[in-house]
């Protein structure tokens, strides 16, 4: 379907013009619809129409060079939603609708250049941490327009990835406890008289767990005849705060690890003291082992996990009780647990193998740090072995 007709231009001359109707197009599913201006007779701007139309059904692509870099990510977004968690999904939403939609979501896919790609990771280089996450999915996007046929060139990947300048580096010791502070932590943790915190840091700093797998612990997870603890899901929260249980962050995150017996003990009277709060408030639990660990409170039998800001408030409620303490961010108890087992003499492959990692060049460039305990032992034997 399509219109013709003749208009007056500014100099006075006549042309015409035609609006058609060609199609949907198969890669967004949208209509389309196209304005052509400017031809001297009707005859010619009919020839143009049927040109354009034989190859719309061509290539079925008439709006390939108009695709906007928001319609192609929405395309690739629908795709790719499918096969990635719901924490991910959401973090990914954020990136693109905080971030990268503004600057690239209005731009023609066919007319963005390395140049203006190489100029847009500069900017992001200078002011977000997750620069190189941005570059990585902005590819992601691309790739996706080249496997559809809708584009012939990824300009993100023909640039340079930049290096931040390196800030003030912060003193390696702030990022981990050391055993003497550990247990004095531990200590301000008694004071408080709070149960649960005392042992989910316990499980934190013993175990090497991140916050969230341990926040997904069930009874049933915990073997005190064996002594293990299995790890196989994690706790995460969607921005409308509301916790969702998922598998472990990676494939070697799914593990079962051995605890020591007063990690055990600690667990066994926290086991205890819920035990009895149910019993003293008239609470029957027939599913006990199917119950939360760490939950937010006994009155009910649901799985009531604990809050995402949890750990981080037990954190504040130490250094406002005991100002004089160090404090460290919660997932370096990860580091404290690693850097711990490094110094006790463990292996660099068995601490990996404990803390989940897939490899263990990730515990070696994250979390493996050579203690002052262990700098000041590695001096006295090699200067025994030398003897002179």
């Amino acid at each position: 379907m399509a219109t013709f007709k003749q208009y007056q231009k500014r100099d006075g001359s006549n042309a015409w013009q035609f609006q058609a109707y060609l199609g949907i197009d198969p890669v967004t599913g949208k209509s389309v619809k196209t304005t052509r201006r400017n031809f001297k007779t009707k005859k010619e701007a009919q020839l143009a129409l049927s040109r354009l139309q034989v190859d719309f059904e061509k290539n079925g692509l008439a709006k390939r060079h108009s695709m906007t870099f928001k319609e192609l990510y929405e395309l690739w977004f629908e795709q790719h939603q499918k096969d990635i968690k719901a924490t991910t999904k959401q973090r990914i939403k954020i990136y693109f609708d905080n971030h990268i939609l503004k600057d690239f979501g209005k731009l023609l896919i066919d007319k963005v250049t390395p140049l203006f790609c190489q100029k847009q990771l500069n900017t992001w280089a200078n002011k977000y941490l997750s620069y190189k996450k941005m570059k990585i999915y902005v590819s992601m996007v691309f790739k996706y327009g080249i496997l559809i046929d809708v584009l012939s060139d990824n300009p993100m990947e023909r640039t340079i990835t930049p290096k931040r300048k390196l800030e003030a580096v912060k003193n390696v010791s702030d990022n981990y406890y050391t055993k003497d502070e550990l247990k004095t932590f531990f200590d301000c943790l008694s004071h408080l008289k709070d149960n649960r915190a005392y042992a989910f840091f316990r499980v934190l700093a013993f175990g090497g767990l991140r916050k969230g797998e341990a926040m997904a612990l069930l009874w049933e997870d915990i073997n005190f005849k064996d002594k293990t603890i299995s790890i196989n899901k994690t706790l995460a929260e969607l921005q409308s705060g509301k916790p969702i249980i998922q598998d472990t962050k990676t494939e070697s995150s799914h593990r079962t690890i051995k605890l020591d017996d007063r990690t055990l003990s600690i667990l066994k009277e926290w086991k205890n003291y819920i035990l009895q709060e149910k019993l003293r408030l008239g609470i029957r639990d027939k599913n006990f082992s199917k119950s939360v660990v760490f939950c937010n409170s006994v009155l009910n039998s649901e799985n009531q996990y604990l809050y995402k800001a949890y750990a981080n408030n037990v954190m504040k409620k130490v250094a406002n009780h005991f100002p004089d303490m160090k404090i460290i961010k919660v997932h370096d108890f990860r580091k404290t647990n690693a850097s711990l087992l490094f110094e006790s003499g463990a292996s660099i492959k068995d601490v990996s193998q404990r803390l989940g990692h897939k490899s263990t060049k990730i515990t070696t460039d994250i979390y493996i740090m050579v203690t002052q305990t262990k700098q000041d032992e590695t001096a006295a034997n090699f200067a025994k072995y030398m003897a002179f």
